[in-house]
């Protein structure tokens, strides 16, 4: 951003404007880059383990179907096969979550910080505008008054 701003400081307000504009806009893809892998997989994890569950049940039923309801030790398996798989998808889940919320916040912090930045250097450069205009602007009052303080 600094380059951007040093390369474009004699060019107008416009022209510096949307440069850094620019820059800000290339460089928000690689800020936020793996944003969205952790927010697909903070999803994904407790659909993982409703599938787990699902299956689970699915060989508890089985194991009732072939061998009746007779036996607790049977159907344990895949209960126990349920539980694991819902605990296991929120182990993940939740965790990835708070990661997420951390890492977009964090992001979402810089690329303020660089559109802050950007408007100080705007800021900057209309002052400089300003401050040259009003030396010009005397220069000429002060040649022209000169000008007309001589006698001809």
């Amino acid at each position: 951003m600094m380059k951007a701003y040093q390369d474009n400081r004699d060019a107008d307000l416009e022209t510096l404007e949307l440069k850094l504009d620019e820059i800000i806009m290339r460089s928000a893809p690689s800020i936020e880059r793996g944003v969205g892998s952790i927010k697909l997989i903070a999803s994904v994890a407790p659909l993982l383990g409703l599938l787990g569950t699902v299956v689970g049940m699915i060989a508890t039923f089985q194991a009732i179907t072939l061998f009746g309801t007779g036996d607790p030790k049977l159907m344990a398996n895949g209960i126990s096969e349920a539980l694991v798989t819902t605990m296991l998808g929120l182990v993940v889940a939740i965790p990835t979550l708070f990661a997420h919320s951390i890492v977009n916040s964090k992001s979402r912090r810089l690329i303020q910080v660089l559109e802050e930045q950007s408007a100080g250097f705007i800021a900057r450069h209309q002052e400089q505008d300003l401050n040259t205009g009003a030396r010009n602007t005397r220069a000429t009052v002060t040649t022209d008054s000169a000008a007309t303080a001589q006698p001809a």
